[in-house]
């Protein structure tokens, strides 16, 4: 299966964070959600960036990057371009943001020893973090309250996303 960006409304989503990081080339910086969808999904779009590079405001969810990654052979390393088909038919800079935002949040690092690649790093902190998220009240998107009342089902690193 195809992993496909979300076609989720931000109404469907519950935003958690809002943070902004450098771009993997530093030239600019980019601003990005997390969100909970009412389907219990976690999901990342990229919201802003300082330079002129276009890209995709769409959520993605983490079960569609989960499921592109888990293809990746072991031994391989992760790029730009391996995140490409989860934006098919959008800019190409989209790919490389969203690679830059899974950085920023630690959920991968760069290689030392090879330049624009990277490695997954383990989702616990990660994880937690949302999940202290979700068991708070917090939600940024304003014109979304009928979700902030969805039922919060806590996460695990060691579960298996769903398939979309």
């Amino acid at each position: 299966m195809k992993p496909e960006a979300s076609t989720n409304p931000d109404a469907a989503v519950r935003i958690l964070k809002v943070a902004s990081c450098p771009s993997l080339s530093g030239k600019s910086t980019l601003t990005y959600h997390i969100g909970f969808s009412i389907d219990s999904q976690i999901q990342f779009r990229v919201h802003a960036n300082t330079g002129n590079g276009f890209f995709s405001k769409e959520w993605i969810s983490q079960s569609s990057i989960q499921l592109l990654l888990d293809k990746i052979p072991k031994g391989k390393v992760i790029t730009s371009v391996s995140l490409i088909s989860i934006f098919h038919g959008k800019s190409v800079n989209t790919s490389g943001f969203l690679l830059a935002v899974l950085k920023n949040e630690g959920l991968v690092q760069p290689l030392k020893d090879k330049r624009r690649s990277y490695e997954l790093l383990d989702p616990k902190d990660f994880i937690a973090e949302v999940n202290a998220l979700l068991e708070s009240p917090v939600d940024l998107n304003t014109s979304n309250r009928s979700t902030a009342s969805t039922p919060i089902k806590k996460l695990s690193p060691k579960s298996k996303p769903k398939k979309t």
